[in-house]
């Protein structure tokens, strides 16, 4: 159950998770500065939150586009 050439090119899914990621990133950031934070834990659980998000909804996306793969070549076939 691999992506095909097709699937894999598009670039909106992963254009969507990046905008997502950064947008849980940005309200992260803006609700640990308010909280009064030091900047340096700001800036690292920013970033986690940040790769936390884009490692989740990659793995989503990337088994959402396989299973709708698999199912065009068996309505196909």
């Amino acid at each position: 159950m691999s992506l095909c050439g097709e699937c894999r090119k598009k670039p909106w899914p992963y254009a969507l998770v990046l905008f997502i990621s950064t947008f849980v990133a940005f309200v992260t950031w803006l609700t640990l500065s308010a909280a009064g934070l030091q900047p340096d834990a700001t800036l690292w659980l920013t970033a986690g939150a940040f790769l936390i998000a884009a490692t989740v909804l990659f793995s989503y996306m990337v088994s959402c586009m396989r299973r709708h793969c698999s199912d065009d070549k068996h309505h196909a076939a």
